[in-house]
């Protein structure tokens, strides 16, 4: 597994409107790059923000992404890509009781350089 050395920066334009995500390099799992154009991102988000991660990538299948980080090895990653396929799971919400789990939410995300 590949990690990033510093935050990812995930941008995406809806309806003429840039939205953006900031993911602490903490949360990134893998950063992995199998092909030059073949990125997969593996995050593990844990607390309040899980929500965010997960309204944010919802139904985004095939939409276009622009990517801001640098990888573990130093290489600086800002590009353009698509999102071919993703897997999201979330974890247990947080409630009143006293020995819950924090919210969670896993999401592997499989994209595509666009060229």
């Amino acid at each position: 597994m590949t990690g990033v050395s510093e935050a990812v920066t995930f941008i995406q334009e809806v309806e003429g409107v840039e939205t953006d995500l900031i993911i602490p390099s903490a949360f990134v799992k893998d950063f992995h790059f199998s092909t030059e154009e073949h990125l997969m991102i593996m995050l593990r988000v844990v607390g309040p923000d899980a929500s965010k991660v997960v309204d944010f990538f919802e139904d985004s299948e095939e939409e276009l992404f622009i990517i801001n980080t640098t990888a573990g090895d130093g290489e600086k990653v800002s590009d353009e890509f698509l999102l071919v396929s993703m897997y999201m799971d979330e974890g247990p919400a947080i409630t009143v009781d006293i020995d819950t789990e924090p919210a969670m939410a896993r999401v592997i995300l499989d994209f595509k350089r666009v060229e």
